[in-house]
């Protein structure tokens, strides 16, 4: 977490969303394999046990050390995966040709058989769906490694779909001089549940110490919800490995009442109205293998893609593949310093 530590020291208008611009940065199951071109001597099976008082799919995962839900989603190793049909009778999972590497091991089963690896935003946990908490572990030079991994955590609430309320048009124009507010409506995007949609949030604390959090010290609680806008950059406008970050805000003291400054408590809202923030922050690689965050300034002109995320990784973005069979979900965001 230090590197967003560092990100909250850059500015305190940005403070509030340290942790949490860049969970979806590169956002989840944009799937590869390990890398062929390895030595195979060196490669290795990862095998092991799957438990679960549960039916249903069940995906695993492959991530770098500390990456991967609940924190911030990146693109994984590698994905396997034990049907429902086959899970009822064997729980055994197999990743082969694995890199001698540290890694962490993810799964999440999908028990209402709506996860759809065809679309982006329904390649995750939804309600009704179990995930697993996360097993870090080491693959050995031609050994592999051996991993059980437990299915214990139960998924309450749909991720954060939504439209763009009074947006027909598919292009959005921006203006990072002016004040650009956008009402954001929960939406069932004709696969959720109607009753149970909407952006589901509470209070956040971090260093676990019981407290909430109020990174800005402005004395209003931090929200798990978050919601900002990633550039789309062109070939070479932004190096590679690197995302482009500008933060949305929206008011959340109509909701403080409920939530009783207790953080086991959460609300739902079905609308909310965002205001961007016009102060960019690059994320990029570091030398040690990290990130390093800088601040960028202005916003750059281009197109940019919503996102909003809450607490457990669970997210929406827009524009995204959904768009082939709902408009609404092809909405392009363009930012442009000359609309004026």
């Amino acid at each position: 977490m230090a590197d967003f530590a560092k990100a909250a020291a850059l500015t305190p208008t940005l403070s509030r969303w340290r942790e949490r611009w860049f969970a979806c940065a590169l956002l989840l199951l944009s799937c590869t394999i390990p890398n062929e071109n390895s030595a195979l001597s060196k490669n290795g099976s990862v095998t092991g046990a799957v438990s679960s008082p549960a039916g249903g799919d069940v995906w695993l995962f492959l991530y770098k050390p500390n990456e991967g839900p609940p924190g911030p989603p990146v693109q994984p190793v590698a994905v396997s995966a034990i049907s429902s049909a086959r899970f009822t009778t064997i729980q055994q999972f197999t990743f082969a040709n694995v890199e001698p590497n540290p890694y962490r091991l993810y799964a999440l089963q999908d028990t209402d058989g709506n996860f759809d690896g065809n679309f982006d935003v329904l390649s995750q946990p939804t309600s009704g769906d179990r995930t697993a908490n996360g097993v870090a572990f080491q693959s050995q030079p031609g050994r592999g490694a051996s991993v059980d991994i437990a299915l214990t955590n139960p998924v309450t609430v749909d991720p954060p779909a939504f439209t763009i309320v009074g947006e027909e048009d598919l292009d959005v124009i921006l203006d990072p001089a002016a004040v650009s507010p956008m009402t954001l409506k929960a939406s069932a995007v004709g696969v959720f549940d109607a009753d149970r949609i909407g952006f589901t949030f509470g209070l956040v604390d971090t260093d676990n110490n019981q407290i909430p959090d109020d990174t800005d010290g402005d004395g209003v609680p931090d929200i798990s919800l978050q919601l900002f806008l990633r550039w789309m950059p062109l070939p070479g406008q932004l190096d590679d490995g690197s995302n482009l970050i500008v933060p949305l805000a929206f008011d959340p003291s109509p909701f403080l009442l409920t939530l009783q400054n207790r953080l086991d408590t959460t609300v739902t809202a079905t609308q909310i109205q965002v205001v961007m923030i016009p102060q960019a922050v690059v994320q990029s690689p570091a030398s040690d293998g990290g990130t390093q965050l800088s601040t960028f300034g202005t916003p750059p002109a281009g197109q940019y893609e919503i996102i909003a995320l809450q607490a457990g990784g669970q997210f929406w973005r827009m524009p995204n593949q959904l768009s082939t069979r709902d408009s609404s979900q092809g909405v392009r965001l363009h930012i442009d310093r000359s609309s004026r």
